[in-house]
């Protein structure tokens, strides 16, 4: 048998304390630095923000909400942009 060549395996994942970068994006479920729900209360948080930041401006806060938003690597892959 150790003449066999061994099947081609992924490399191991590494795990990360979630939660403990707080410029991490949440790009796919699995070895995260940022869990689901951090991300989306993460959001939230920036999308009030924005809008007190541009006066009111949606349309300004939402783009800018698109480049910075810790889901933001999600958004684009669910808008084909990658």
């Amino acid at each position: 048998m150790a003449d066999q060549p061994s099947p081609d395996l992924p490399e191991p994942g590494t795990d990360t304390a979630t939660g403990t970068d707080p410029d991490a994006t949440y790009d796919q479920p699995g070895y995260e630095d940022k869990s689901f729900g951090q991300a989306v209360d993460q959001d939230r948080e920036l999308a009030d923000e924005l809008l007190a930041e541009t006066g009111g401006d949606a349309d300004e806060a939402e783009r800018r909400f698109d480049e910075e938003a810790a889901g933001a690597p999600t958004l684009e892959r669910q808008r084909g942009e990658d």
